[in-house]
């Protein structure tokens, strides 16, 4: 009986020894090979990538298709948002100003990127290019290369701006008082007095935040509303991040104006505001320091 009940439990053991290795050969070492391939080829990826260029980007939108071409000048802009990897060689204005010429009648998106990437660069001898055919532009190109102009900052642009703060589409005339205030150029401080009286809150909201740029408080009474979170919270578009960088922005314009109003927007701010960047944006200008 004993050896009887001994043999079963061998043959038990035997058993549960075979599937053990039918496991082992069949699912653990396969699966730690395949993991250890996984590793090498990451590793092996890792190693040999090479990071795609501006004049990369360049030559993706001019050979590659449709898809490519818009994400290709989405990247560009990207990359060129930050200064220390924008080139300085006449080859790259050349090569970015001519793909911008020839995508006039290609996907909105690839010219659109393009605006930016060149108004990012900050490059004044993207003035002409962006401007030559922007009264023949499409009108859903026409926020993008506004923006971008003003962000070249140069005060040759402001003229061929002006009609633009009476364009139809708001979101152009406030692209337009945008890109007016980034310019900086005093002459045109009466157009964006103008715009204060504007039928759309938002373009009233940027031609009072301009003219602060400009040193010019004819805006103060619409600074103060933007002030105050509760006006901003009638709009139910602008959400409570928007809200926040809303009133940073106000919060800076106020600065350059000494009202007794605006610092008691400021104290409040200070002190109950939901963002604490907001607070502190707020106590910085109430002590006079530069932010």
């Amino acid at each position: 009986m004993d050896n009887l009940e001994e043999q079963k439990e061998l043959e038990k053991a035997e058993e549960k020894s075979f599937f053990g290795i039918i496991v082992h050969s069949f699912f653990v070492i396969p699966f730690l090979i395949a993991v250890f391939c996984l590793l090498l080829f990451t590793a092996v990826h890792l190693l040999t990538k090479e990071e795609h260029t501006v004049y990369d980007f360049l030559e993706d939108i001019k050979t590659g298709g449709s898809t490519k071409r818009w994400q290709a000048a989405f990247e560009l802009s990207k990359i060129l948002a930050n200064p220390k990897v924008i080139p300085t060689e006449n080859r790259f204005v050349e090569a970015l100003a001519q793909a911008f010429r020839d995508s006039s009648q290609d996907d909105s998106r690839v010219r659109q990127y393009l605006a930016l990437a060149m108004g990012r660069t900050g490059n004044r001898q993207f003035l002409n290019v962006l401007t030559e055919n922007l009264k023949k532009e499409r009108e859903e190109n026409l926020y993008a290369i506004i923006y971008a102009l003003g962000m070249l900052k140069d005060t040759r642009a402001s003229a061929t701006l002006y009609p633009y703060l009476q364009a139809h589409d708001p979101r152009i005339r406030s692209a337009a008082v945008a890109a007016l205030g980034n310019i900086g150029n005093s002459d045109s401080l009466a157009q964006l007095k103008q715009s204060l009286n504007d039928s759309e809150p938002n373009v009233q909201w940027g031609a009072a935040l301009s003219l602060a740029k400009l040193g010019d408080a004819t805006g103060k009474d619409i600074i103060a509303l933007l002030l105050d979170r509760n006006y901003l919270s009638q709009f139910k578009e602008v959400d409570r991040e928007e809200q926040t960088q809303i009133i940073l922005m106000a919060i800076e314009a106020a600065g350059v104006m000494d009202t007794a109003e605006l610092k008691e927007k400021l104290q409040k701010l200070s002190r109950q505001d939901l963002s604490m960047k907001a607070r502190s944006a707020a106590l910085e200008i109430l002590k006079g320091k530069p932010r």
